[in-house]
């Protein structure tokens, strides 16, 4: 973290990136979040609202990695693509708001409709 770049590579500076956030700006985050939520919010207010930094930007990978992430995330139904378009900053679309479900999916091995009936 001293700024010796002279063996770097955009791989290991891209590490160095993220690994500074982790370890440098997220403790000092938290410690600022706990602080807003503690100095700032009354017990009722803390029971409805709190402070949370959004650093998910900082935290953003390579494209390649970000695209697989995206990619398992909706295929899985963890996220809809509208979702995915938010975090890239970039508008919604029509249609965008449907969750998949994989096909292979069952519970204890039976299929969907056979589970809603017993």
């Amino acid at each position: 973290m001293i700024g010796d770049l002279e063996r770097a590579t955009f791989s290991n500076i891209e590490h160095q990136d993220l690994a500074f956030a982790r370890h440098t700006l997220i403790p000092y985050c938290t410690r600022i979040e706990k602080r807003i939520n503690k100095s700032l919010l009354s017990d009722k207010e803390r029971a409805a609202y709190f402070a949370k930094f959004n650093i998910n930007a900082l935290m953003r990978g390579d494209m390649k990695t970000r695209s697989e992430y995206y990619t398992a995330m909706i295929q899985n139904g963890v996220m809809s693509p509208n979702e995915v378009r938010i975090l890239e900053d970039m508008n919604p679309r029509e249609g965008g708001d449907t969750y998949l479900t994989p096909l292979n999916m069952a519970v204890n091995g039976q299929p969907a409709n056979e589970t809603e009936t017993n």
